[in-house]
Formats: structure tokens, sequence, C-alpha cells
């Protein structure tokens, strides 16, 4: 099972669980995280698709996600977009 985590600093900071979050991790996905998933959908950004996603692979729900403000959309999709890229990780 892959462990490796990644920070992603998030352009407004959030509140998750009563705390202030100006970074998120997010763990590199395993096959099973993707389940269910179109992975090109999942690799280009689809709202849906990182919808389901990240509470596989962050310590984000549901209502975290719908509650973001939208300039954190783009480093956390541009994170996980990147996982799917043969960089080295």
């Amino acid at each position: 099972m892959s462990n490796k985590m990644f920070k992603v600093k998030l352009a407004t900071p959030m509140e998750v669980d009563g705390k202030e979050v100006s970074e998120l991790e997010l763990r590199k996905p395993t096959a099973g995280d993707l389940r269910g998933l179109n992975l090109v959908q999942v690799c280009e950004m689809h709202f849906d698709a990182v919808y389901i996603l990240l509470p596989r692979i962050s310590e984000l729900n549901e209502r975290d996600i719908l509650n973001m403000e939208t300039e954190n959309f783009a480093p956390l999709m541009t994170e996980i977009a990147s996982f799917f890229v043969d960089m080295k990780r």
C-alpha cells in the first residue's frame, strides 16, 4: 500500500475539524482508491471525480470539499493529476 504523502499549499486557508488549515497532505492513491472512478476524468481534473477521490486520500470529507473556496481546487487537482505522470515519485 502506498504511504507517500505530499503537502499541498492552499490558496486560501480553510477550516477542517474546527482548525484552520493552510496546507493539506495528500496520500498517493492506490488502485483501491481509484475504484469506480474514470482515470481520464481524474487526470482531466473533473470535479465529480476529485470529489470522490479526495476523501479517500486526505483528511477531508465530502462536506469539507463542498464548502471549499474555489481557488483551492486548482492546487489540489494539479497535485492529484501529477500522481499519474512519471516524475520519479
